[in-house]
């Protein structure tokens, strides 16, 4: 019989001594989508988080937003990836803006520390605070600003009804052949 449970995946020892673990579900699938192996419950409905950020660019390709913007691969790499908010990826993010038109004030991914320690350490010394740029998911949001111009969207690309959000869970059901249960807003 399978575990339903999350099982632990991740371990973290310090000293000898068990600091933290971390638990999860995992599946490992074939080409026809069979599960092969499964770890604690794999029909656990789950937030895929920043796991989906390369469906969630599939509009911004499929559409024809990159290419009527002329998007770089490095571009579209960093609108399907995490960063760490250094100087590379918030230059980055911000020329990209500035090449459609807008800003760092349109992004609506909210800011938060670089993970960056050198552009963190460069913050504290300027006595600057961190802006929406560094948040490690400005490339996905300059994305989605990308497709929302594309689209002929207004600045709320976060609304669920918004014709940017609607694209991505059109992909994302369409890349997952299933009904996407709901979902949740954490900030970005």
């Amino acid at each position: 019989m399978m575990n339903r449970q999350a099982v632990t995946m991740v371990e973290t020892w310090r000293g000898g001594l068990l600091e933290s673990y971390h638990a999860g579900h995992a599946v490992i699938c074939d080409e026809k989508g069979e599960i092969v192996e499964a770890w604690g419950n794999p029909d656990q409905v789950i937030f895929p988080r920043s796991s989906c950020k390369m469906i969630q660019a599939l509009p911004l390709v499929e559409s024809g937003a990159a290419d009527a913007f002329g998007l770089t691969t490095a571009q579209l790499a960093l609108s399907c990836a995490s960063h760490q908010g250094a100087a590379l990826h918030v230059n980055a993010a911000r020329d990209w803006l500035a090449g459609i038109g807008l800003g760092e004030p349109d992004l609506r991914c909210g800011s938060h520390e670089p993970y960056d320690k050198a552009e963190r350490d460069r913050l504290i010394c300027d006595d600057e605070g961190p802006c929406q740029l560094h948040n490690n998911c400005s490339g996905k949001h300059a994305g989605f600003l990308t497709l929302s111009r594309h689209l002929g969207g207004d600045a709320n690309y976060v609304a669920p009804d918004h014709p940017v959000q609607r694209a991505c869970l059109e992909a994302f059901e369409d890349v997952t052949q299933e009904t996407s249960p709901g979902f949740g807003i954490d900030g970005c």
